[in-house]
Formats: C-alpha cells, sequence, structure tokens
C-alpha cells in the first residue's frame, strides 16, 4: 500500500505586520481626512462669519441712503417702508443713533420694542437683510434667528451705540455703532453668555481688526486672565472651552 500524501497544513488565521501597517495607514488617513474637514468647516464659518459683518455694513449704508436716518430710529417706519407693520412700524427717537440699553448702559433688553430689534426689522422689511422675520407681533420676546440675525458661527448680532465714555466689553474704543456676539437674548451679556472659543474669536478679530482683544474696532469680553477669553489683550487660544463675546465697530 502506497504513503498517503500529507495534507497541506491549514494556513494559520490572522494578520502580517505589512496588513497590519496597511490598516493602520487607512485608518491614519480616515481619522486626518475627518479633522481635515472640521478644520474646513471651521474655516468657513470663520469666513462667512466675517462676511456677515461686511454685509452689515452695507446694509445699513444703504438703509441711510435709502431714509435719511439709522434703521430703528426712525420715524413713522410703517409709512416710509413698504409692508412694515408690527414691531417694525415703532417709532425711534431719530436722534441718529441706534439705541440699545444692553450697548449703551448695560441694562436689560425687555422686548422687541427698542431701537436695536426693530433696527433688524426694518433692515429686513427694507430686504436689505435675511434671517429675520420682519412683521412679528409687537412686544415679542426677542429670538436668535427670527428678530434677530442668527450668526454663522454660532450665537446672535445685537447691534447698539456706544458713546465712547467707559469701557465697551474689556476695552474702551471709540464712540460709534457696535455688533455684538454672543449667545444673549433678552439681557445684557455675561460669562453665561458667551458664544466663542479664544481661537474661534482670535481669528474673527485678525480678519476684521489687530487680533488683540482689548484695543480696536473688535474687543471681547469674557475676561482678562489665564483661564479667561484673554490675558493683557492676547487671546487664550489654548483654551477649547466657549469663553469669548465680541463687539464689532461698523459705523
Amino acid at each position: 500500500m502506497g504513503k498517503v500524501p500529507n495534507q497541506a497544513k491549514k494556513s494559520q488565521a490572522g494578520f502580517t505586520l505589512v496588513e497590519l501597517a496597511i490598516v493602520m495607514i487607512i485608518i491614519g488617513l480616515l481619522i486626518g481626512g475627518v479633522l481635515k474637514g472640521q478644520e474646513l468647516i471651521n474655516n468657513a464659518r470663520i469666513t462667512s462669519t466675517a462676511a456677515q459683518v461686511s454685509g452689515f455694513q452695507t446694509a445699513m449704508t444703504s438703509f441711510r441712503d435709502m431714509y435719511a436716518g439709522y434703521p430703528g430710529d426712525i420715524l413713522r417706519p410703517g409709512q416710509r417702508i413698504a409692508g412694515c407693520t408690527g414691531a417694525c412700524d415703532v417709532d425711534g427717537n431719530a436722534n441718529n443713533r441706534i439705541d440699545d440699553a444692553a450697548i449703551t448702559i448695560g441694562g436689560a433688553i425687555a422686548t422687541v420694542d427698542n431701537e436695536l430689534a426693530r433696527s433688524w426689522l426694518q433692515l429686513s422689511q427694507a430686504d436689505l437683510i435675511s434671517g429675520v422675520q420682519a412683521n412679528v407681533a409687537a412686544a415679542a420676546a426677542t429670538v436668535v434667528g427670527v428678530t434677530i440675525p442668527r450668526a454663522n458661527i454660532g450665537g446672535g448680532w445685537h447691534i447698539g451705540y456706544h458713546n465712547g465714555v467707559g469701557n465697551l466689553g474689556d476695552g474702551s474704543p471709540r464712540a460709534g455703532h457696535y455688533l455684538r456676539l454672543d449667545n444673549s437674548v433678552e439681557a445684557a451679556p455675561t460669562a453665561a453668555t458667551t458664544s466663542l472659543t479664544p481661537n474661534q474669536a482670535f481669528r474673527i478679530d485678525e480678519r476684521l481688526d489687530d487680533g488683540v482683544a482689548d484695543e480696536g474696532t473688535v474687543i471681547a469680553y469674557g475676561g482678562d486672565g489665564a483661564a479667561l477669553c484673554h490675558t493683557g489683550g492676547l487671546y487664550n487660544e489654548s483654551l477649547t472651552g466657549v469663553l469669548c463675546g465680541l463687539y464689532i465697530r461698523v459705523d
């Protein structure tokens, strides 16, 4: 009887070092792609938020050219702006500035029946901005995305006049109209209403101004100190928490 041929040994299960290395490279590429994608999204949000500021400046200039006054501050808006009713149709005091208690004196914003909120409603009804429902009822609550514009990076946009006396946020800027970017809706800003990380605030500041938190036309709030938005004007970019709000001069 002839010898029975030895059966081929079964291949041992598992991956070779080369195969494991290939898998690790693929995983690394996927993780890198996700992180790169997140950074691209964040860059786009920074860029579009800065573009919103330019858009608001253009809208305010156009409104003044059309109506010889600031939105929210003009008299008889219902007779001058087509379709302006409800909270949109409330007279301002015609003192050539947008009065906002939260910016001028740090008080609360009670309803849309003030020049801050009316300014957005009137700009919207004049077809100069989007993202605001123009003809909300008088005395309706201030809501981001309804009566005030939503910021592309998160939070909402307020606007008001600062007379240049005393601080605004963590700096002492000159008089003018300022946007305020944060999560505050019906109250003055506090540490609890910030909407930006220090890195996000720095990048917006750098695009629009000088990148210094307490100087220039972009002023941060959120406190000065090692664990806060900035330290001596230098944004604490190593911190990843939501620690900053911004004031941005637009006029």
